[in-house]
């Protein structure tokens, strides 16, 4: 089978920034682009040694355009780690779209999904659970 040069060419790309690098126990990582199987090893590079017992670990999701199936399993995948580990973990921000798969897909449910890292941050323990 053949495919299109202009799809098969296309990179995706995904960036991760901490935002809040000076606050102790907390970590805040902006996500700008696209969560697919290209980049899902940029998340979990970025995210994965940060879980760490008591910590709080917040996705700020405004800037991702696009997530697919392996970027959903990235999150629960990521959820869970911190609940084995006694860390903290949610959703911050997302597009309107991404909010939208969320509830399609149910990760609403599973993972708290907040309007704002703000919103994310001032959470009680166990409502960020």
């Amino acid at each position: 089978m053949r495919y299109n040069g202009s799809v098969t060419d296309a990179r995706s790309t995904l960036t991760v920034d901490n935002l809040h690098p000076d606050a102790p126990g907390v970590t805040v990582l902006a996500l700008v682009g696209e969560l697919d199987l290209a980049t899902i090893g940029a998340l979990k590079e970025a995210v994965t040694d940060r879980i760490q017992p008591e910590a709080h670990v917040v996705l700020d999701l405004g800037g991702l355009m696009f997530c697919d199936s392996t970027g959903l399993g990235a999150f629960v995948a990521l959820h869970r780690q911190a609940r084995s580990s006694g860390a903290r973990f949610a959703l911050a921000a997302p597009r309107r779209r991404i909010a939208d798969l969320f509830t399609l897909s149910g990760i609403d449910q599973v993972i708290s999904v907040y309007d704002s890292t703000d919103a994310a941050l001032d959470a009680p323990p166990e409502a960020a659970d």
